[in-house]
């Protein structure tokens, strides 16, 4: 797995148009509590506090004494809306795995993969705006070919 470097841009570098000449994989993790701006630009948007919403709804289905709990989850189990759930549910742990996998460390987080094996892959922290982390990333990709210009 190629090294990533994580861009901690909080409003230092000038916007400029994003010019790269393949373009990322962008997948964006994040909660409920940092909502997402220009989310259609991403791939694949993670918010990681899914698995915990889903507990939180289905545990509100259930009665407090375990033994009526056990019936009544076995019902949900062999539901025809058991399946829609179960898929919400491996949806929501693929988000985690994903950001585990990707060495994200904190939310919000966009991360950008790149096709190019050559390519590193670059995360920016803190940032809600896919398009904003789009402009950060391409000024720091200008900074840095004019660096190796010289």
């Amino acid at each position: 797995m190629p090294i990533k470097k994580s861009l901690f841009l909080f409003g230092l570098l000038p916007l400029t148009v994003f010019a790269q000449g393949d373009n990322p994989i962008i997948t964006v993790y994040s909660t409920q509590d940092y909502p997402i701006i220009h989310a259609e630009l991403a791939s694949h948007v993670y918010l990681l506090d899914q698995v915990e919403q889903w507990e939180n709804q289905m545990s509100q289905q259930l009665s407090a004494n375990p033994n009526i709990a056990i019936q009544q989850a076995m019902q949900i189990f062999q539901s025809a809306a058991w399946k829609p759930a179960e898929e919400r549910l491996k949806q929501s742990y693929q988000g985690i795995i994903s950001g585990w996998q990707n060495g994200i460390k904190k939310v919000p987080a966009i991360l950008f993969q790149y096709p190019d094996p050559g390519e590193e892959n670059l995360v920016v922290y803190g940032e809600t705006n896919v398009d904003n982390a789009l402009k950060r990333l391409a000024s720091w990709q200008q900074q840095k070919n004019k660096e190796v210009a010289k």
